[in-house]
């Protein structure tokens, strides 16, 4: 199989073929239709995110099942399936207690890059271990991976257009939706309007915030953003962006302001667009390294600050609710995605994606 294997930190891709061993049990193997290019990804080539190499990035990926492995008694050949972020197990206290994106198998699939057993399936043709970036490695032809990752959808579903609902899709509109819990007529903040960040202004549009202001340097970006729900754009490179969300709320500010850029700095900044009650809510993955430093006065006002991780999701309900949402029209997937391109643009991508151009790529499979 044909992959774009990365082997160190600001390194170019490399197209590979590798040799793929069968899944294992609860495992399934699937032919890739399409993957997107999430920031995670990004943030791994660049070492943010830390991350063992060789390894093949891309975990917002769609595809049709293969084969299964014992025990995978959900799914078959040619189901068409949606790779989420994390394996929900089902069997851990996190599963259990019904928080799935907190499922502890996520951290062995994020940071260790294996499967669930600590092994990959993924190997060169010398015989050297390859990794693969949240246990999916969508940046190939095939992928294998947890059984519970695996998120059936119905046979009419576009795989090439859902492919966004694995991450980014998921992780911003479930922000909005789970983790604020957003309700209609409240007032909305969303800095940096990337694959998330617009994802976030869809999923307060559709809860029905009535006020939602985009903040973003790019003036694509910010009109994409304003075609999406937001109501209100600002530049802040032009002007003082929370004085400006203040002034659009009648000096109260926001009921929530959601950071999805991944920076200490706009992190700090949301502190200062809530209104008493108000909550931060920190969807951006920072340095881990970094710190966030607030102002306590804001704690006299009952301030809160919320992390987000993958929009609080339960993957078994939210993705197909998601595609449900994308048929009705209320989710709109198409204008987010940039262009479509073939595995050997993948360096061409991430180089725009470096520059802030653009909201998704989209690597399309034979």
């Amino acid at each position: 199989m044909k992959a774009a294997v990365l082997r160190g930190v600001d390194q170019p891709f490399e197209i590979e073929e590798l040799e793929l061993a069968p899944p294992k049990e609860n495992e399934v193997l699937v032919k890739t239709t399409a993957s997107g290019i999430c920031h995670s990804d990004y943030s791994v080539a660049h070492g943010i995110l830390r991350c063992p190499f060789p390894i093949v990035l891309g975990h917002e990926g769609a595809g049709i099942v293969e084969s299964v492995g014992p025990g995978v008694t959900d799914l078959k050949p040619g189901d068409k399936i949606i790779a989420a972020l994390t394996p929900s197990c089902g069997n851990c206290t996190m599963c259990k207690e019904g928080k799935e994106f907190m499922c502890s198998g996520m951290g062995k699939l994020l940071t260790d890059c294996t499967q669930l057993d600590g092994t990959t399936r993924h190997k060169t043709a010398s015989g050297e271990d390859v990794y693969t970036l949240c246990g999916v490695g969508s940046f190939g032809e095939y992928m294998v991976m947890p059984a519970g990752s695996a998120i059936k959808v119905p046979d009419d579903t576009p795989l090439d257009i859902t492919c966004l609902i694995g991450c980014g899709v998921t992780t911003g509109t479930g922000a909005a939706l789970n983790t604020a819990n957003v309700q209609p007529g409240e007032a909305t903040a969303v800095i940096g309007c990337g694959g998330v960040g617009l994802s976030i202004i869809q999923g307060c549009r559709i809860a029905g915030s009535t006020i939602i202001i985009a903040v973003d340097p790019m003036e694509e970006k910010r009109e994409l953003a304003l075609s999406l729900g937001a109501t209100h754009a600002i530049n802040p490179f032009e002007e003082d962006a929370a004085a400006k969300v203040k002034e659009l709320t009648g000096g109260l500010g926001v009921h929530y302001a959601f950071e999805a850029l991944g920076r200490v700095e706009t992190m700090a900044q949301t502190w200062e667009m809530i209104r008493p009650t108000g909550t931060c809510v920190i969807v951006g993955v920072a340095s881990l390294d970094q710190s966030v430093k607030i102002p306590s006065a804001g704690l006299l006002a009952e301030y809160e600050i919320q992390g987000s991780c993958y929009g609080s999701s339960t993957p078994k309900k939210d993705i197909p609710r998601f595609v449900e949402l994308y048929k009705s029209g209320e989710l709109k997937l198409d204008e987010m995605i940039t262009q479509r391109i073939g595995l050997e643009d993948i360096d061409r991508a991430f180089e725009e994606m470096g520059r802030g151009e653009g909201a998704r790529s989209v690597i399309m499979y034979g």
